[in-house]
């Protein structure tokens, strides 16, 4: 029912009430923390509070909602705020004080005040807030002479995560303007103090940060340059727009290049206390006697009160805690309540008890009374064997209910910081979470799966990189149970894992949805934007697996290069705006390991048209096969000017330049041509596809001139399993069409399906019911190391050219004959097949790597296996880690997912059976 919320903080003895959430941003505002199949968790950041008085307090606030099936955590986090930079020689300092720049404001030190030498070194500390741009322009950290055209100019521009970029100028003009930009990895560190170090020998620049060497480069000339002022905080020429925000302090001219372990002197001890020999020619300190800090300080709490109150007719309920003596931690209440029921939740009456599987210490476990889960932490839990793709984690569970009635566990298993990297690869990327039965039988109860991996500071809580585990568990009364956690990585059952999770934004930025999904744990595979805010696509990185990594020609194990891009129903209005998609909800059915199965859902602005998408992805040790299975429904009359009902890569994202597009069918080749990127038109067709399993292929895939990735590209292409389709009015076959697109730096181009030529207009009852196969297929043979020979020495025969993707609507295209014991679903994503009762038998035929096949409708989670050809089929490595099971509660029946090889043009008898 409806209710009334306030948020109340008490400080120092006046009171403040919540009158709105800050500014949205990148980093701030609504933010998406969690989500997926059992728990929503969103906050509201940078809460302004107000006296009945107008009064606005300076405060760190921010809002969190907690959403369960049944109860919902309300909590209420705030510390105080931070002071204002104040400008000049009354800041905090890293020795004493320091001089403040609050974006007005510049440290000028005249030319006769600082030497011309030729050879010299700067070095200096820098206190980098957050928002340390007075504006949109990239500021001036440091400058002396003017600005980057005059003669004997150097200094550091920062880009907006704090990157440095060192310029120097020798002889005066463009021609002798030199940017040096270091690679990732050397930024300043933001809400720190910094060492920066710019120095020139006389041949060669280099600047060095926190005592790393940055970037260098050769020049061979000497610096004559003319007396110049040095500025901080902004360009030397007193030009308002470069400003920098932040503190410097302690600043060090010398008159020579000073040497690596001069410069990692001042940086361990930088209380200059040296010999003559290391004497500045110049020093500037400021007020010794100053505040000094190694952050910027807050406002003084002496006292505070923080309340979070909801109330309707039954009454108010009310979280109210108070704090004294408060420094700069977080200080929180919350209130957790059955909403139906209008009650508070104040604790939980079960136990939970966790260890590690070999480990002789319990897991830590706690109860957390503002989100209402038992907190489990999982860091240091040792996968083993250790440096195999085939590891695992296991963790036993026991869970108690000691009361008269049923009670529900919930859960969290989390890793913080970088316990969960290990020696092969990145596997919280791609790690999939299970829940087993005592006796190592996947249960079927689901975990939720969501992660961060981005340190932006900018996104404060929650940035950095976490995984979370969720799941729900219903204990009988009075029962304890077991279980047992099971975290893949690489692989589960000698196979790549597929595995599909949330992706937290707030890291990052964007703050909204992002899913991934992935084979292994290698980097992500395929991920989807489902409210189009990042990159106004649906279908955003895609990366080829077991190809050699983008960042290393060499290294396996790892991210590959991005080749993404693609979309579902991109609509256009008559006056060719394009409308957004609207009300998208992400329903995960599967995550994993064998077969992932998540539902897109919503509409297309204000049109009426309905869509759901469900996505899919399944294990296999050969290429990356998303199966996209497309839902359209118009419900009224709706114009355009362009719809897309799928494509290849997208308008407004796309990575790659493809120089041959290719169309046919399964019966063979229909045409090639060079792709014509470029002028947002339709260069090609668009052409009908007459014939079986029609598929396209975008190939000879180039990278854009501006990347600098090492390793290898990977060529794309779809086929079109099933199609169904009423547009216009009337029965629409599939039109495949090239679309040139302009892109910043290189043109592109895309495949696209598009209605029959002539069709500007959806019609009331119009639909579309499609199955699609996304390939990203490695480009030559040199390129894939992984083990499957069959895509091997189809590579060395047809690498680089249509024929790979002819191969997939040929040869992965499957059958099942004589089914007896049950009626067959569908055969994509996975052949699913559901059960009359609990013998199957089939013929199946068909398939390049491996086929997912799910039994669904039985009565158990355990107890079942399935032969081919007679012999009982076993991928496992620890016992019983190959196949996947998934619980139905609405027909309160299982099924089980089973990856079988394929007998590459063979006929298999499949037979699943229960064993006991």
């Amino acid at each position: 029912p409806g209710a009334e919320l306030s948020l109340t903080l008490e400080v120092n003895g006046k009171t403040y009430h919540c009158r709105k959430g800050g500014l949205v941003s990148r980093f701030t505002g609504p933010r998406v923390i969690e989500s997926g199949r059992f728990l929503q968790r969103t906050d509201i950041t940078d809460l302004e509070f107000r006296s009945d008085d107008g009064a606005v307090l300076n405060v760190d606030a921010r809002f969190e909602a907690a959403a369960w099936p049944d109860i919902l955590g309300l909590s209420l986090h705030a510390r105080p705020g931070e002071k204002p930079i104040v400008a000049g020689e009354n800041s905090f300092g890293f020795f004493g004080g320091g001089f403040g720049l609050d974006g007005s404001n510049k440290l000028q030190i005249p030319a006769q005040d600082c030497i011309a030498p030729g050879n010299f070194s700067l070095s200096f500390w820098a206190f980098v807030p957050l928002e340390f741009q007075s504006n949109k322009n990239a500021p001036w950290l440091v400058c002396q002479n003017l600005h980057e055209l005059e003669n004997g100019n150097f200094g550091i521009v920062l880009d907006r995560d704090a990157n440095p970029t060192l310029r120097l100028n020798l002889g005066g003009g463009k021609e002798n303007m030199l940017t040096m930009r270091p690679k990732p990895g050397h930024g300043l560190r933001k809400q720190q103090w910094n060492h920066v170090a710019i120095t020139y020998d006389g041949n060669t620049a280099r600047l060095w940060v926190n005592g790393r060497f940055a970037v260098e480069e050769a020049i061979g000339k000497p610096r004559q340059a003319p007396p110049g002022g040095l500025a901080f905080g902004g360009r030397q020429d007193n030009t308002d727009s470069f400003a920098f925000r932040g503190v410097i302090d302690e600043i060090f001219l010398y008159n020579r290049a000073l040497g690596t372990n001069e410069l990692r002197d001042l940086l361990q001890r930088p209380r200059h206390g040296k010999g003559q020999e290391f004497k500045p020619v110049k020093h500037w300190g400021f007020r010794k006697e100053g505040p000094e800090s190694p952050s910027i300080p807050r406002e003084p709490w002496k006292q505070a009160t923080l309340e979070v109150r909801i109330a309707n007719q039954n009454g108010p309920l009310v979280a109210r805690q108070s704090f004294s003596g408060t420094g700069s931690e977080w200080l929180s209440t919350g209130l957790l309540m059955d909403p139906v029921a209008w009650r508070k939740v104040e604790t939980s009456p079960l136990t939970v008890r966790a260890q590690e599987n070999g480990a002789d210490q319990p897991r830590p476990v706690t109860f957390d009374p503002e989100v209402g889960w038992h907190r489990i932490n999982l860091d240091g839990v040792e996968r083993k064997p250790e440096k195999s793709n085939d590891g695992i984690e296991r963790v036993k569970l026991t869970l108690s209910n000691p009361t008269n009635q049923e009670q529900v566990a919930r859960l969290l298993f989390e890793k913080n910081h970088f316990s969960h990297q290990a020696r092969l690869g990145n596997p919280i990327t791609g790690l999939s979470a299970l829940l087993r039965d005592s006796k190592g039988n996947p249960s079927g109860i689901p975990v939720q799966l969501s992660k961060n991996w981005h340190n932006h500071p900018q996104g404060g809580t929650y940035s950095g990189q976490w995984f979370h585990g969720i799941s729900l568990v219903r204990l009988p009364a009075g029962k304890t149970v077991e279980l047992e956690l099971v975290i893949a990585y690489g692989h589960w059952g000698k196979l790549p894992a597929a595995s599909h999770a949330q992706l937290s934004l707030i890291g990052w930025g964007g703050n909204q949805f992002w899913e991934q999904s992935a084979l292994g744990s290698w980097g992500e595979s395929i991920c989807y934007d489902p409210e189009q805010t990042q990159a106004n696509a649906t279908i955003t990185d895609v990366r080829p697996m077991m190809v050699r990594s983008m960042s290393n020609s060499g290294e396996k194990w790892n991210w590959t290069t991005n080749v993404g891009g693609g979309d579902f129903l991109r609509l256009f209005s008559p006056s060719g705006e394009r409308i957004a998609h609207t009300g998208m909800r992400v329903e995960p059915i599967r995550t994993g390991p064998c077969l992932t199965e998540v539902v897109f859902s919503g509409g297309v602005g204000e049109t009426g048209i309905q869509s759901q998408t469900t996505v899919s992805l399944a294990r296999r040790d050969d290429v990356v096969c998303g199966v996209y299975r497309i839902r359209m429904q118009a419900t009224k009359p709706v114009d355009f000017s362009r719809l897309v009902l799928f494509q290849i890569g997208a308008d407004s994202y796309a990575t790659t330049v493809d120089k041959k597009l290719a169309v046919g069918v399964k019966e063979g080749l229909i045409t090639e041509w060079p792709a014509k990127p470029g002028g947002d038109e339709y260069p090609v067709g668009p052409i009908e596809m007459h014939g079986t399993a029609p598929w396209a292929s975008l190939h000879e895939t180039e990278g854009n001139p501006h990347d600098d990735t090492k390793g290898a590209w990977a060529n794309r292409g779809f086929v079109v399993r099933d199609w169904k389709a009423k547009l216009g009015g009337k029965e629409a076959g599939i039109w495949i069409a090239e679309r040139g697109v302009e892109r910043p730096h290189q043109n592109v181009s895309t495949l696209d399906i598009v209605p029959p030529p002539g069709v500007n207009r959806l019609e009331a009852g119009d639909f579309l019911e499609a199955t699609i196969e996304h390939l990203i297929v490695p480009q030559f043979a040199t390129d894939y190391y992984g083990p499957n020979h069959e895509l091997a020495g189809a590579l060395s025969l047809h690498e680089n050219t249509w024929k790979m993707i002819h191969r997939h609507a040929v040869e992965d295209s499957v059958q099942v004959e004589n089914l007896k014991g049950g009626t067959v679903q569908h055969l994509e994503p996975d052949v699913r097949i559901q059960s009359s009762g609990e013998t199957l038998e089939f013929d199946l035929t068909g398939g390049l790597s491996h086929i997912p096949v799910t039994v669904t409708h039985l009565p158990s989670h355990a107890g079942y296996a399935i032969s081919l050809d007679g012999k009982t089929l076993d991928q496992s490595f620890h016992g019983k880690d190959f196949w996947q099971c998934d619980y139905d509660s609405r027909s309160q029946t299982w099924s089980l997912t089973y990856n079988i090889p394929a007998a590459h043009g063979k006929s298999q008898k499949v037979r699943f059976f229960r064993t006991k």
